[in-house]
């Protein structure tokens, strides 16, 4: 083991970019930790997983490094351990866990972030694209002044503003949904980014204690809203739907995909005349 230790554990694979990222972020901050390497230290290792396994995420190429474990709560991927350590618990509803991989990092959703979080949600960006990760942030129309900051910034490679239905849905699904003045700005601002892309993002709502996807109304009101903000018909537009691993409960969820999304393609072309499906 590199060092002795301590009561926070940092488990590493060799030559990973997303360790060193947070390896640099807790000696800059004098974080006192101890390492174990899954390969060089494998029992050490073995041991921890069997012990935590449902909590710890396997991505189609295996184990995500690095894991954190601190005694009260065990992170994983630089996202997240680096929000942890800047924020305690105030930054789950904004990091979670990557979806992307090969230099990619994604579950950074800058609307979700608490107002007195915002310079950390700012300074965990800038970590993670120093460190040479290329970074994609996701908004739902939410606080535009911190997705402008944070495009000013330089840190970012990626853009995705996600529409997620009509105000009712918004309200369903976040609890309150972007004014048009702030859907508005935000719908600019990822125009005028390089790598910005809109898209109607359909995602499990729950009625009572049943869960459906959105109806196709909702994706014609989705569309008709951004139509409202930004005036032009023309603007590009894709449709997609959360799909992987359902939460709890909605496993039955699993939808037939292309039948989805032909629905809302078609609906949002009511008001959005250049929908297309995400590909």
């Amino acid at each position: 083991m590199e060092n002795t230790i301590m009561s926070i554990t940092l488990y590493t694979a060799p030559d990973c970019m997303r360790c060193k990222i947070v390896k640099g972020f807790m000696a800059a901050k004098d974080i006192e930790y101890g390492t174990v390497d899954f390969k060089a230290d494998a029992q050490v290792f073995n041991t921890f997983y069997r012990t935590n396994r449902k909590a710890i995420y396997r991505n189609p190429e295996g184990v995500e490094f690095p894991l954190f474990d601190d005694g009260n709560a065990i992170k994983q991927g630089s996202g997240e351990i680096i929000a942890y350590l800047l924020a305690g618990h105030d930054l789950e509803g904004a990091v979670t866990r990557s979806d992307l991989l090969h230099g990619w990092i994604s579950g950074l959703y800058l609307s979700q972030c608490p107002d007195q979080q915002e310079n950390n949600f700012v300074e965990l960006v800038e970590w993670l694209a120093k460190g040479g990760l290329s970074v994609c942030l996701q908004s739902d129309g939410r606080k535009p002044h911190l997705l402008q900051r944070l495009l000013e910034s330089g840190h970012v490679s990626k853009v995705q503003l996600n529409i997620l239905g009509p105000a009712a849905v918004y309200e369903k699904l976040m609890g309150s949904a972007p004014s048009q003045e702030d859907l508005a700005e935000s719908i600019r601002l990822v125009r005028t980014f390089s790598q910005g892309e809109i898209r109607f993002l359909a995602s499990p709502i729950m009625d009572g204690d049943e869960a459906r996807w959105p109806e196709r109304e909702e994706a014609a009101a989705a569309a008709k809203m951004v139509f409202d903000a930004c005036g032009d018909h023309t603007l590009p537009y894709v449709v997609t739907a959360v799909t992987p691993e359902m939460p709890q409960g909605m496993q039955g969820l699993a939808p037939a995909y292309d039948a989805l999304m032909f629905k809302y393609r078609s609906a949002s072309r009511q008001h959005l005349f250049k929908a297309d499906i995400q590909k």
